[in-house]
């Protein structure tokens, strides 16, 4: 092979594709050919090749700057287009429009008029709050924009005197602030460091992408509750109209007798959306500050979405949304367990406590012969089943008070039954007296919605057993151990079954009792057998009673 210096191609084919395989050795690729070079002709052979790649390299750098500028120059045309059709759009509407909200916005709407200067948003004072034990600071927004504003949000920064500390970031509550509405916001403050300033500014405000004007949404029923430092709103709202409803919140405010914001909460009704003719609820849990002061008002607003059959979403903006009632929230002792669904109840849905007996108390003794105290919750009523009933149970040894009892345990409670309570003092001798406090209850009609099993106790056997207490008194007690099946005759599995076995005496007064709540699921037609030993706390036992609940 030979190489022509002047062209550097292969003197055998004629190719370019040259390259250098050993000391002043150099291969053609195309036909393989290999040829051996002085030391000076190599060296001139390496600056020729060089230079040839450097120059393919340039010619490759160039088309590429050509295709950048040749697709540069299209997207130039495309959005100068764009924007002239946009701005057609946006002319056609000042000459032609009626001045009236579109359902769906413009194409100008949405790129040109979405920003609006954050100078609208007017701030208050900030100040400090606690919340629980937390620190906040509490900023109210109100919009002076003229326009609906979509999820303001605030930054602030936090100083020590000179010193920066930190910088968070918070929206409001709410996902469209209308205008003329405030809003309050928390924002936490920074952990263990000590803030004398803050410089609160308003981020970046746009209107919705897609809106269209509605009619408001109120709750159909609505109360405000608090038990003890916990204040919860629970409304109910039912859709009567068309579309579904979807991305429904509630944004509830609490004020003291000055007007001052002492309290704010956000809730969401659950599920994505709320079909035309179905009802739902929302309960919202409140952040409570201000402990001194009590509650003398409150407010809500509903914000929503409809939705159609596609799934496309369109914000509601809604006018004189927020509605507001003067009085304090109802009491309620702070160890009751309130549902939304019955704190909801229509008065024709609701059970009536009075039908509900507390039994006179039987005194007795625990398994270390200290003094307790039983009882039986009766259901009086002959045709209505108490849905969850509960109450708080305050005990008394004379004037004084010896703390609380929660009966909470029951799903349901059918008439004429009987479910065992126990009273265990602890400040005092004797419990002379009670107190109850029932809990909003639903009522069902029978047969109610309890699965029906087949209880049989098939056998007692009378015993005694002692217990060491401090390694020092040993102290004796009787029991009574019952056995006995579970049958269900029904056609649906019977799931979750907890079973009460009660002992009572030749009086029919309850001496003792036994939660079993270990059984299994039970088939249809098939039964469980059961075992239990119930200490007997009173007199002795005469007969057996049970009480059963399935989910």
């Amino acid at each position: 092979m030979s190489i022509d210096l002047q062209t550097l191609k292969c003197g055998e084919c004629g190719s370019s594709a040259l390259r250098r395989t050993g000391l002043n050795e150099y291969t053609c690729a195309h036909c393989g050919s290999m040829s051996l070079v002085e030391d000076d002709v190599s060296d001139r052979l390496e600056r020729v090749l060089q230079q040839v790649k450097h120059h393919a390299g340039q010619q490759i750098a160039a088309e590429q700057a050509l295709r950048q500028k040749q697709m540069l120059r299209t997207v130039g045309f495309v959005v100068i287009g764009f924007l002239g059709v946009a701005v057609a759009v946006q002319v056609a509407m000042l000459l032609f429009g009626s001045g009236k909200r579109s359902d769906t916005p413009s194409v100008a709407r949405a790129i040109v008029e979405r920003t609006i200067a954050t100078d609208g948003l007017k701030l208050s004072e900030p100040r400090q709050v606690l919340v629980g034990e937390r620190p906040k600071l509490l900023v109210l927004a109100r919009n002076e924009t003229g326009r609906p504003l979509e999820r303001p949000g605030l930054k602030v920064v936090f100083h020590d005197g000179d010193t920066r500390l930190n910088e968070r970031s918070e929206s409001l509550p709410i996902d469209v602030l209308m205008p003329g509405e405030s809003a309050p916001v928390l924002v936490d403050l920074p952990s263990g460091q000590n803030v004398t300033r803050q410089d609160v500014t308003v981020e970046k405000l746009s209107e919705p992408r897609s809106a269209a004007e509605g009619p408001r949404l109120a709750f159909s029923r609505v109360r405000l509750v608090q038990q003890g430092e916990r204040v919860r709103l629970v409304g109910r709202l039912v859709h009567a109209g068309a579309p579904a409803f979807g991305s429904i919140e509630a944004l509830v405010t609490l004020y003291d007798d000055a007007g001052q914001v002492i309290g704010v909460g956000r809730g969401h009704a659950p599920g994505s959306e709320l079909a035309p003719g179905a009802r739902t609820a929302i309960d919202v849990d409140l952040s409570r500050f201000g402990r001194g002061a009590a509650i003398t008002a409150w407010d809500y607003r509903i914000g929503y979405r409809t939705v159609t059959p596609s799934g496309a979403r369109t914000t509601v903006l809604s006018a004189d949304r927020v509605i507001r009632t003067t009085g304090a929230p109802e009491a309620f002792h702070p160890d009751l367990r309130l549902g939304t669904e019955d704190l909801l109840a229509d008065d024709s849905e609701r059970f009536d406590p009075r039908q509900l007996e507390l039994l006179p108390l039987v005194a007795g003794r625990s398994t270390i012969q200290r003094p307790l105290f039983m009882t039986e919750l009766v259901n009086r009523s002959t045709d209505a089943i108490a849905i969850a009933p509960g109450a708080v149970i305050s005990r008394f040894g004379g004037s004084t008070a010896d703390g609380t009892t929660r009966l909470d345990a029951l799903a349901s409670l059918y008439p004429g039954e009987r479910f065992p309570v126990l009273l265990e003092p602890k400040a005092v001798d004797r419990i002379t007296q009670t107190r109850v406090e029932w809990k909003p209850m639903r009522r069902a009609a029978l047969p109610g919605p309890r699965k029906p099993l087949e209880v049989q106790v098939t056998g007692t056997q009378a015993g005694t057993g002692s217990v060491l207490l401090n390694f020092s008194q040993r102290f004796t007690y009787k029991s009574v151990e019952v056995t006995g099946t579970v049958k269900n005759p029904g056609t649906a599995i019977a799931a979750k079954v907890r079973l009460w076995v009660s002992l009572r005496d030749r009086n029919d007064q309850l001496t003792g009792f036994k939660l079993i709540e270990n059984l299994p699921a039970i088939a249809p037609g098939e039964s469980v057998p059961f075992q239990v030993h119930v200490t007997q706390h009173g007199r002795d036992f005469a007969s057996v009673a049970t009480l059963y609940q399935t989910e």
